[in-house]
């Protein structure tokens, strides 16, 4: 397939380009036209040289010519796409290959004279990362501090897809992003501490964009330290909890009412109204923003509704620190147990927060869908007893999620048909789900590995969320 007519405008508007350059050698020594090829080589430099001898994943090709055939058939927005397209490819070949200035590429081996400009795309280069903040600032994810962070998948397929979505909106990038790595495990992405920075992108104002890699495998370089950015990464995905538990809370709320709450009051009462256990500083000036974004999203105006994102991100440091505006575990969340491997996870979408581990019945636990009703502070009037100090009742049954005084039976199926969990595990998942959390118990789809953090997520309790005019007789 003939791409030469679109590289061939692009270099005429473009001269210095050197990725661009090469790339259209490429389409003329695939043609057979060699002289051609050679020139346009000429031209690339140092790009052909380490592209030569550098493996570029097939995919990244296929990509880039599938998005070339779709540009192609839509005329009319012809010249955006093709800045965008070739933008993308750009910074995703960047991810693998060197630049120029990077430690361990030889510019002796360029066929080019020395003084020529590093590997750089259409106003995208490889730049050093700004890591110098203060904690206030770091802690909210401030300019200085990585700006806004966002996360996706550290390899495969849908990290090249999720970066050049990101390029695609780059007029609506903020000057400064950090992408968080995460590692996956089968279909799930996990969570927090396992995340590490991998990128950085700088908006330097019309359409340019520098990028910078910490990953050393990936861009066969020595990244500039990314200490600093881990820890202002680590305070953005506490603050993405906080707003996942209120976001959450909101929404169930609205099920069961049939509108959004008017204050955290109507979340965090006493039992039976106490949906959330508890608040944070960081909940209590995100709840107007986050309430106005779940309102603009019964709106059929999306214009209406971005535009509320913006203004409720600017009140909301929590929203503030996260790209777009927008929470980034923004789905519900939910719990999955698996019986095979003893494991309850509580997930947003296909990404993994936590995952325990669990005591089960064997077949006396019951598989199939179910919704947390009563949430309670030491069930049957202590925190020693057999439910532990906290309970989650499954629907009307007389299954539960609890703790247990029996903490050997974790990882057994000793219990009668109930969900058992350590103390300091069911506490935190009692902080995090709020009533009408969906709960899902079957066989199979949960990782072995537990991911717990090394720093449990807490609120401040409110109210009273015992419940003493009942006894429960859950088959513990």
């Amino acid at each position: 397939m003939n791409h030469s007519p679109h590289l061939k405008s692009y270099v005429k508007m473009h001269p210095d380009n050197k990725m661009a350059w090469y790339l259209l050698g490429k389409e003329y020594e695939s043609s057979g036209q060699e002289g051609k090829a050679n020139y346009c080589f000429n031209r690339a430099g140092e790009v052909f040289e380490a592209f030569e001898h550098k493996q570029i994943p097939a995919d990244v090709w296929m990509e880039y010519q599938d998005k070339l055939v779709q540009m192609s058939k839509e005329k009319a927005r012809r010249t955006a796409r093709t800045r965008y397209l070739l933008t993308a490819l750009m910074v995703l070949l960047l991810i693998w290959v060197p630049s120029a200035n990077s430690p361990g590429h030889s510019r002796e081996s360029a066929s080019v004279p020395s003084g020529t400009e590093p590997v750089a795309a259409d106003n995208v280069k490889v730049a050093g990362a700004q890591n110098s903040a203060s904690n206030e600032v770091a802690q909210i994810g401030g300019p200085g501090a990585g700006g806004v962070f966002t996360a996706q998948a550290r390899t495969g397929s849908s990290a090249g897809t999720a970066l050049a979505g990101m390029l695609a909106k780059a007029s609506r990038l903020p000057a400064e992003t950090t992408v968080l790595g995460m590692e996956q495990s089968g279909s799930w992405m996990l969570w927090r501490d396992r995340m590490q920075p991998l990128l950085s992108l700088q908006n330097k104002g019309n359409g340019g964009l520098a990028v910078q890699s910490y990953d050393a495998a990936a861009c066969a370089c020595k990244p500039s330290d990314s200490e600093k950015l881990r820890k202002a990464g680590l305070q953005w995905a506490v603050g993405q909890e906080e707003l996942a538990v209120l976001n959450s809370s909101m929404r169930a709320f609205r099920t069961q009412h049939q509108r959004l709450p008017q204050s955290l009051d109507e979340l965090t009462g006493s039992f039976p109204d106490n949906m959330m256990y508890g608040t944070t500083d960081g909940m209590k000036k995100a709840f107007t923003p986050m309430r106005n974004l779940l309102a603009s999203q019964g709106q059929r105006a999306k214009g209406a509704a971005s535009q509320q994102a913006g203004s409720s991100a600017e009140s909301s440091p929590l929203l503030a620190s996260s790209l777009y505006g927008r929470p980034f575990l923004g789905q519900p969340l939910r719990i999955v147990v698996d019986k095979s491997k003893h494991r309850l996870g509580l997930v947003s979408g296909n990404v993994l927060i936590r995952n325990y581990p669990i005591g089960l019945g064997g077949e006396r636990t019951p598989e199939g869908k179910f919704v947390i009703t009563d949430k309670v502070v030491n069930p049957n009037g202590k925190s020693n007893g057999e439910f532990g100090s906290r309970g989650m009742q499954l629907s009307a049954t007389n299954y539960a999620i609890h703790g247990t005084n029996e903490s050997d039976s974790i990882g057994k199926n000793e219990s009668l048909g109930c969900v058992r969990m350590g103390k300091e595990d069911v506490e935190e998942l009692f902080a995090l789900v709020p009533s009408g959390t969906e709960v899902v118990i079957g066989t199979g789809g949960l990782p072995d590995q537990v991911l717990v953090p090394g720093s449990r997520f807490m609120t401040e309790p409110q109210h009273d969320q015992t419940n003493p005019r009942k006894t429960y007789h859950w088959l513990n």
